[in-house]
């Protein structure tokens, strides 16, 4: 006899993402959208560190003689222990539950160092480096920056624009660094004054060999400059595995960054439109150099696809992958995407 479903969200109260009710705003469209379409009963539970334990048993105990899905609403950046909610989440898996999205999925695609895994597919960008230690950051980037005089560094975990830099070389040897979060600049005399001061952002307090998931996962991503980013960044946001919606963040004038926190401005548009042909047709072909990465498990829930334009050799538009998004992606502003959520646990 089939099981029937049970749906639980998990939350977390903590973080700006939230609502005056602690809920993040989509999380319960999202609930009642699979509970209609898996004709299933839920419920949103909050996360804490100290009671994740008793949370596992309660959830154990619910779920027991039900097909559990676990929908984890969590942005990883509001929790201080982020290794520890992977391994809460990998536990409900190996019980047998669902976990939308499985932290093998989380620990591979929403990492920036994937754009260095994928950097010789037709999707990414061949001149990327990933600098999982001071010393190899110190070895290789000042060459790659005297050859382009412009990079783009960017922290392996991170959101909203943090801990990504602009590095420009100037004519007469010293450095600009923007930070994109904040567009706040500074200025180094040399190449020796920059590499120094940067050195701390390699400087961990956490012993590696005591993590899970995040064990060798530290260090920068060092890309190639996309001028283009003036125009805008694209996002293509997928449901499982089909495109539902295109999103064009066009950066303040005069920024580098396309986040609503540095104060771009976003225009939704569906993913049917013939103007974003090439994107969606770019995005569907990607999905198998991705799959590698999933582990054996499925695509994410709710996950992004980010590209900067730039052009071929023959001049024409050519889409880079900047990032990609899977942990908590919202859909706040597309309440009506709920429902494709939904039809993904489909009960026929």
């Amino acid at each position: 006899m089939k099981k029937e479903k049970y749906a639980v969200i998990i939350e977390y109260s903590k973080g700006s993402d939230k609502g005056p009710d602690q809920f993040r705003p989509d999380t319960k469209v999202i609930l009642r959208a699979i509970e209609k379409h898996a004709k299933c009963d839920g419920e949103i539970v909050f996360y804490t560190h100290k009671r994740r334990k008793a949370l596992i048993e309660y959830l154990l105990k619910v779920i027991e003689e039900k097909e559990g899905i676990i929908i984890s609403r969590i942005n990883p950046g509001n929790l201080k222990r982020v290794d520890d909610y992977f391994q809460f989440l990998d536990t409900l898996g190996k019980a047998g539950m669902q976990v939308h999205t499985h932290p093998d999925v989380m620990i591979n695609l929403d990492f920036k160092d994937i754009l260095y895994k994928l950097r010789k597919t037709p999707f990414c960008d061949t001149d990327t480096q990933f600098y999982h230690t001071y010393e190899e950051f110190e070895d290789v980037f000042p060459s790659e920056l005297k050859r382009d005089a412009i990079r783009v560094l960017k922290v392996n975990y991170g959101s909203t624009g943090e801990g990504v830099y602009l590095v420009r070389l100037q004519d007469d040897g010293s450095i600009v660094s923007t930070e994109a979060v904040n567009n706040v600049k500074y200025y180094y005399d040399d190449i020796d004054d920059f590499l120094s001061a940067f050195e701390e952002k390699f400087d961990d307090d956490i012993d590696e060999d005591e993590l899970g998931y995040f064990k060798d996962k530290s260090g920068f991503v060092d890309c190639r400059f996309l001028p283009r980013i003036s125009e805008g960044e694209i996002r293509v946001l997928i449901i499982n595995d089909k495109p539902a919606s295109v999103v064009h963040k066009k950066p303040q004038e005069g920024e580098f960054s396309a986040t609503l926190f540095s104060g771009a401005k976003y225009k939704y548009d569906k993913p049917d439109n013939p103007k974003w042909k090439d994107i969606i047709k770019l995005t569907i072909n990607a999905f198998e150099d991705i799959k590698p990465y999933l582990q054996g498990k499925d695509f994410p829930l709710l996950w992004t696809m980010d590209y900067i334009l730039d052009y071929d050799n023959l001049g024409n538009d050519k889409y880079i992958l900047s990032e990609i998004n899977c942990s908590c992606v919202g859909i706040t502003t597309e309440p009506q995407l709920s429902e494709e959520v939904g039809k993904v646990f489909e009960t026929k």
